[in-house]
């Protein structure tokens, strides 16, 4: 997923906001008349404010002039001013047709949703965004440009902002560790980011809300933090007990890191668990026994681990399990049945293990079945039809 790298000549980056763009790339190239719709279609989104009451549709002809706009020689807006002009909203979605915008400052107002993700954004993220902004927003998403430089601490200052996406940028530096003030935060996107090699911030923990926390390819080392971590690093020590606890928690990746010891069983009783992946570790024994009991738990991967005991067989308990993918590791025991009932089970992958017994009838009865690798195990019979 990680965005090339891009360049856009000219391009202005406000001392103010990070949105100076040409959005998005798969627009088609607007003509004048159709930029004074999209400014319309921008007044409408933010209900018809009186700062844009200047936005004339009986003179869509010179959308030039209106105030706050700016056009190049081609009559294609370039600029949109609107810093303090008090409007209030998502950002609209009709901004990604002005394709010659390069300078867009919203500063200062009431925005409560920003996505200009996947563009061709650059430059540094301005060090008082977190204050430009407004407390009101709620989601920021600038995932896919090519942002550089550190991430801006000042960030903090969103304390209603729920949803962080910077992700496949260029961002260096340490992760700050202000983001731990960010306590509302559900999702946090940092992955494939060039960052300084370093221990994600203890301050962290104090992300209890976190359902989708992304941060692979960002250089973190050393122990395990107190409560996060993430996939395809160099992160080792044992996952905490109290990670266990963390009660919105849905996708947990902690893949191809160099993480041992056992598998915290508390895991097993998330109430809101569906992703599990584990995969390219050193964990040792169980898989936890009460996996998919407490949640609606849909794909477990735990290859090339050293996993021993038994295959849990409460896995497809709340009926909506679809991936088992566990092999290298040194399971044993026979696959149980509570798995081979499993009607909505897609991929079985249990090869090189110790497993024994026989392949269980039900499992040819299960329809949605379409990969099933059993190689190199101690499994006897025959799959009947």
């Amino acid at each position: 997923m990680e965005a090339p790298g891009r360049a856009l000549p000219g391009l202005l980056l406000l001392a103010l906001l990070p949105c100076c763009c040409v959005l998005p790339r798969a627009a088609a190239q607007a003509q004048p008349a159709d930029e004074a719709r999209l400014l319309l279609r921008i007044k409408r989104a933010w209900g018809d404010p009186p700062v844009l009451a200047g936005w004339d549709a009986s003179a869509t002809g010179a959308h030039c002039a209106w105030p706050y706009v700016g056009c190049d020689t081609a009559g294609r807006v370039a600029s949109l001013t609107l810093a303090n002009a008090n409007v209030a909203g998502a950002f609209p979605d009709a901004v990604g047709g002005l394709t010659g915008l390069t300078h867009l400052d919203v500063s200062n107002n009431n925005i409560t949703g920003l996505d200009v993700s996947q563009n061709y954004l650059s430059g540094e993220l301005p060090a008082d965004i977190g204050f430009r902004l407004g407390t009101n927003l709620i989601a920021l998403v600038l995932s896919g440009n090519s942002f550089n430089g550190t991430i801006p601490a000042s960030l903090s200052g969103l304390g209603n902002l729920q949803h962080l996406k910077l992700d496949n940028n260029r961002l260096v530096g340490a992760i700050p560790t202000e983001l731990g003030k960010m306590t509302r935060l559900q999702t946090l996107w940092l992955a494939n980011n060039p960052f300084d090699a370093g221990e994600l911030p203890a301050s962290f923990k104090n992300l209890t809300n976190l359902t989708t926390f992304w941060a692979r390819n960002c250089n973190l080392v050393g122990d395990f933090p107190s409560d996060r971590d993430f996939s395809e690093n160099n992160l080792t020590g044992v996952i905490p007990e109290v990670f266990g606890h963390l009660e919105n928690l849905t996708y947990l990746y902690l893949f191809i890191n160099s993480f041992s010891g056992e598998i915290p069983a508390s895991i097993g009783r998330l109430p809101s668990l569906s992703t599990l992946r584990l995969y390219g570790n050193r964990f040792t024994g169980t898989l936890p026994p009460e996996l998919g009991k407490h949640s609606a738990l849909v794909y477990v991967e735990a290859d090339d681990n050293e996993l021993t005991g038994t295959i849990p067989e409460g896995l497809c308990a709340r009926g909506q399990f679809m991936t088992l993918t566990a092999s290298g590791n040194r399971l044993s025991g026979s696959i149980p049945e509570g798995l081979a009932n499993c009607t909505t089970l897609r991929a079985l992958h249990l090869e090189s293990n110790q497993l024994n017994g026989s392949i269980p009838a039900s499992l040819a009865k299960c329809s949605n079945l379409r990969t099933l690798n059993l190689r190199d195990n101690r499994i006897s019979g025959e799959l009947k039809s």
